[in-house]
């Protein structure tokens, strides 16, 4: 290396170690917190009060540290920032020229306190339905004018105001309290650290680390690449890692992309989503000021309760106050459906719904102002196909329901085995409805049920009840024989179906037909929709035929003239072997005056031939 070389390397390194050796007698420490102090009010409006000690250090960084400090942000209105230590780096060159350039910014213990009025996040449960359609209105209304005020209050944060190149919080608290309901909500920043921060565009990295406090406590990480760009207020996301702890049973992790506009406050972003076994895929736009103000598209293997998040921050927030319980009784969750502004495209390859599973589901589903419009909802349920429209109405105090669609091919025993329901039948169903409701609780909804439905099934088989045998001892009485074949232990039917009525919280069943080998019935009985107490009545037209099963069974013309009643009644969750019974003594009856009827005619016919003759 020639001497010329040399010096180009020394010299300035020699300058710079100069400088810092004559730095400590040409500044104290007062003389830097001065020109610091003057540089973030210059570029901020941002007013700094030390209210602890102060010390000056010179490595790693040169700087000064502060203690016990407090930051009053401009405007009416801003937040007080409380700082337990504050390190402020300085760039070493301007500093020697007499002005400070803050390159790096440290806070520990920062807290946080935001007071404000949230009139949006009111209560609607106590409303009344006109007070309703006005708070509906003034919310539109509110929203709009929002809109028209979000460009200019939109405004960076201080670091990046100040143009530092590194910034790092620890130990932070974030309180909003809500001016009209004293109700607050604490934010526990542990740790956020950010890198070549900058407004030109050039790539920032960003770790963050958050904790809601709460039962469970909710923890969340994001680790990932920005870009900022200063001129169009505009936040490119390379990409971004997330993962959220304790809000469901499993940890979510997310990762997206796209881009957010600051002062419009629009997210457009595409993201995967990945829950234990779950795993999804697609694009959200989230939109403060917009109708609809969660706009998705996703695509999952399974669904899970973390697509709650698609519905928005103030809906999962006021779902969870709702709480959830098995109690039919308790009031519909109208309020949280009340702050639902969503839209949602979804397909899932399997659902779980309580006991039951839907698989191949395609949804399209509209909610706002408390109306959620489920367009269409198609998918295979226990082996048979769904497609359904239903619209629930929870704009007023009591809500309304309309549903309509077909299920085709249902697997009967499935779908009982599911419902933790005895598994009396097996056969495939086919249902049609039409149905609408009202009320305030789920119950009510259930008892307020009207509309019709047509049920027709294939291949239906009643377990432990075998219908050939009861009607074949009622008969093998009446022939006064004893019955000496071996009948099966179930009932297997040719056809069965039913014309249903819902209505007064009962499905009645008028007319129901079925049809056994040398057996057809036809009967009417009621459903209780929420006990599952039921209760039919069958009556019963014997075939000749039925002799071939036993020779005690035979049936002669007298027999075959009349309608063998079978009562049926129980619960669904009962014993099947013990819900039907033949009513001999009304067959007796029967028969009797069948035969009186008989020798009348008889009679009648010899006294007609005689006047005749």
């Amino acid at each position: 290396m020639t001497r010329s070389k040399a010096l180009l390397i020394v010299v300035p390194f020699a300058i710079g170690i100069g400088a810092l050796l004559l730095l400590p007698q040409l500044l104290d420490k007062e003389t830097l917190l001065a020109l610091a102090t003057g540089t973030i009010e210059e570029q901020t409006g941002a007013k700094l009060t030390v209210a602890g000690e102060s010390e000056l250090s010179f490595f790693p960084r040169l700087g000064v540290t502060l203690g016990d400090t407090s930051l009053a942000m401009p405007g009416e209105g801003q937040p007080r920032l409380q700082v337990r230590s504050l390190d402020l780096g300085v760039a070493l060159m301007p500093l020697l020229a007499g002005r400070a350039e803050i390159d790096s910014l440290a806070m520990d213990g920062l807290t946080v306190s935001i007071v404000s009025s949230n009139k949006e996040a009111i209560n609607t449960s106590g409303l009344s339905d006109a007070e309703l359609d006005a708070f509906y209105a003034k919310r539109r209304e509110a929203t709009t004018e929002a809109v028209q005020a979000a460009g200019a209050e939109a405004a960076l944060a201080l670091p990046l105001a100040l143009n530092v190149q590194h910034l790092s919080i620890t130990d932070a608290r974030i309180e909003q309290i809500d001016l009209d309901t004293q109700i607050s909500t604490v934010i526990e920043l542990i740790g956020l650290n950010a890198n070549d921060l900058n407004l030109e565009g050039e790539p920032i990295h960003l770790g963050i680390e958050l904790r809601l406090p709460g039962a469970p406590p909710v923890a969340i990480s994001l680790d990932g690449t920005i870009r900022i760009y200063q001129v169009s207020q505009t936040v490119a996301v390379d990409t971004m890692n997330a993962e959220i702890r304790g809000a469901t049973p499993q940890p979510v992790t997310i990762q997206l992309r796209g881009e957010v506009d600051i002062s419009r406050q629009v997210a457009d972003l595409a993201l995967s989503l990945v829950t234990g076994e779950s795993r999804g895929e697609g694009s959200l736009r989230y939109a403060r000021f917009e109708s609809p103000q969660v706009d998705s598209d996703m695509r999952f293997n399974m669904l899970n309760p973390a697509l709650l998040a698609l519905a928005g921050p103030e809906a999962a927030a006021a779902a969870d106050s709702e709480g959830a319980s098995p109690d039919g009784d308790t009031p519909l969750p109208l309020d949280a459906i009340r702050a639902i502004d969503t839209r949602a495209a979804l397909a899932v390859k399997k659902a779980v719904f309580g006991a039951h599973t839907l698989t191949d589901m395609q949804a399209a589903l509209r909610v706002v102002d408390g109306v959620v419009k489920l367009r269409s909802l198609t998918g295979t349920l226990h082996g048979g196909s769904v497609d359904m429209q239903a619209t629930f109405n929870g704009k007023h105090n009591t809500a309304k329901l309309k549903a309509s669609g077909q299920l085709s091919q249902l697997d009967i025993a499935n779908a009982l085995a599911a419902s933790e329901a005895q598994p009396a039948l097996s056969g495939k169903a086919s249902l049609d409805w039409q149905l609408t409701s009202k009320g305030r609780t789920r119950n009510e909804l259930v008892a307020a049920l009207t509309g019709p439905m047509k049920l027709t099934t294939s291949q239906v088989v009643l377990k432990d009840i075998s219908v050939e045998h009861l009607l074949c001892q009622a008969v093998a009485l009446t022939n006064q024989e004893p019955l000496t074949a071996t009948f099966p232990t179930s009932t297997a039917f040719q056809t069965l179906g039913a014309d249903i009525q819902l209505a007064e919280g009962k499905a009645r069943l008028k007319p129901l037909r079925a049809n056994l080998a040398h057996i057809g019935l036809t009967g009417k009985g009621n459903f209780d929709l929420l006990s599952k107490d039921f209760k039919t009545t069958f009556r019963a037209r014997l075939s000749p035929e039925l002799e071939t099963v036993d020779r005690a069974c035979r049936v002669s013309k007298r027999l075959t003239a009349i309608d063998w009643p079978v009562d049926c009644k129980g619960n669904a969750n009962g014993d099947p072997a013990s819900w039907c019974k033949v009513d001999t003594a009304e067959i007796i009856e029967d028969l009797g005056k069948n035969e009186a009827t008989r020798k009348i005619q008889k009679e009648a016919g010899k006294l007609l031939d005689k006047l005749f003759n």
